[in-house]
């Protein structure tokens, strides 16, 4: 049975006063919006409550757990938007959302913990800020090719997910969109021009690719990802705003200012005389694992000399970890130009022997006349 709107404004009174502090911060503003809006009536259907407009519907609260499914149109009218909080839920698992919506709202779905999936619609354009916020069961989302902005915070702290696909168009991120997820991979998208702070912070990458188009990466954008091993920045004036060791990496330390969590060695690829082989050959970047390959050297492979400037020293052997732990934890397989110049003892693998083989040789070779490394291996 549908309300009037004088029961309307009442139903917002009362959800004023009686809802938990938490719940109302999350749609107070919903509330108090929708009892001064036109809308000619109100109807709870299944336990989802929808304002009628004269031309279309609007979803206003959510009490229904589970699977939430929301139709095109009720009474001939299209669904066409969504009131801030609207499924904020301890009890919703699922949503799909029909492509007559036009746009969500910000706090749509924000700290609904039990929610695994959400279906959106095909034409939105945006992803506002804090629409999925603190959904801690989140794992798995479309992006539709549309969207070209996601809000800050969209996504903060959905620490269940390991996987998106962001649309070829998108141009821009919000700081800390994806922060504290769960995030393996990611594929940048061209049309973004700059990575803001914390929007790929404490995730889990392996590798990552910037490309050539980004051209400011904020100084906390990817802080706490511990386990990068691999980056490619293609853009060599990027700028980056602050160390390599803060930008890419940092640690966690426990209230004493202790160090409890450190990063993995991590090798930098660039262009000579780019930015990040400024930053990675700083002192600071150097110590937290950090080691620059240049895409455009002109390199000869040789054995126990990596990256192919001539040398055998710390850097090689470096390399040649970061290649073990690299290929000891996926199904990738080393070049032809990798097995050459890292499988020092030339047994079919890369691992840490072979490293340490090459750190000898460079203490050695400090401390004694130096000989070819080659001659050193007959010894």
């Amino acid at each position: 049975m549908k309300l009037s709107k004088i029961h309307a404004i009442l139903t917002a009174a009362c959800l004023t006063a009686c809802l938990a502090p938490a719940a109302f911060e999350a749609i107070h503003a919903n509330a108090i919006y929708y009892a001064w809006t036109e809308a000619e009536d109100s109807d709870y259907i299944d336990d989802i409550r929808y304002d009628f407009f004269s031309d279309h519907v609007v979803v206003s609260h959510c009490e229904k757990g589970g699977d939430i499914v929301i139709p095109a149109e009720i009474e001939g009218l299209p669904v066409t938007d969504i009131f801030d909080g609207a499924f904020y839920s301890d009890t919703i698992t699922s949503i799909v959302l029909p492509d007559s919506i036009k746009s969500l709202s910000s706090h749509m779905c924000s700290s609904s913990p039990n929610l695994r999936s959400v279906k959106l619609p095909a034409n939105i354009t945006s992803i506002p800020e804090h629409a999925f916020s603190d959904c801690r069961s989140l794992e798995e989302i479309n992006i539709p090719s549309g969207v070209t902005e996601i809000g800050r915070f969209a996504f903060f702290g959905c620490t269940s997910l390991k996987k998106i696909d962001l649309p070829d168009g998108l141009l821009t991120l919000g700081d800390n969109c994806f922060c504290d997820c769960s995030l393996e991979s990611v594929t940048i998208p061209k049309g973004v021009t700059e990575l803001p702070n914390w929007c790929f912070g404490g995730n889990s990458f392996k590798e990552l690719t910037i490309p050539e188009t980004v051209k400011k990466i904020d100084g906390w954008a990817f802080h706490e990802c511990y386990n990068l091993e691999k980056l490619t920045v293609l853009n060599p004036q990027c700028d980056i705003e602050s160390r390599l060791d803060f930008v890419f990496g940092g640690g966690r330390r426990d209230e004493n200012g202790e160090l409890i969590e450190k990063r993995v060695p991590c090798t930098c690829y660039g262009y000579k005389g780019s930015t990040l082989e400024k930053l990675a050959n700083e002192s600071t970047a150097k110590s937290a694992g950090f080691t620059f390959v240049a895409l455009d050297a002109e390199k000869t492979v040789s054995l126990g000399d990596p990256n192919g400037d001539g040398k055998i020293n710390a850097v090689d052997a470096s390399i040649i970890l970061s290649n073990y732990a690299r290929f000891s934890t996926s199904d990738e397989k080393p070049t032809a130009d990798e097995t050459a110049s890292c499988d020092v003892n030339k047994d079919g693998k890369i691992n840490a022997v072979d490293a340490s083989t090459v750190l000898t040789y460079y203490a050695y070779c400090a401390t004694n006349e130096a000989v070819a490394f080659e001659d050193f291996l007959k010894k």
